[in-house]
């Protein structure tokens, strides 16, 4: 995990899937490099909205993912 970039160096920044995990509709997704839409912060918790490359997406945590 890179935490020296800021939110905006993030955004279009390919990451590598550190364990499987579910889209929003709930396919496992593990090989593929989804790319980093935004960044949010929620109940004080940082995540990654990220895009797969047929469009699904899911929100993850920095530590589950390593930035390419």
């Amino acid at each position: 995990m890179l935490t020296s970039l800021n939110t905006a160096e993030l955004i279009g920044k390919h990451c590598k899937l550190q364990r499987p995990v579910r889209d929003h509709e709930g396919r496992s997704r593990f090989s593929e490099q989804p790319r980093i839409i935004r960044e949010v912060n929620n109940l004080d918790r940082r995540m990654y909205l990220v895009q797969f490359d047929d469009g699904a997406t899911t929100f993850l945590f920095p530590d589950e993912v390593v930035i390419q």
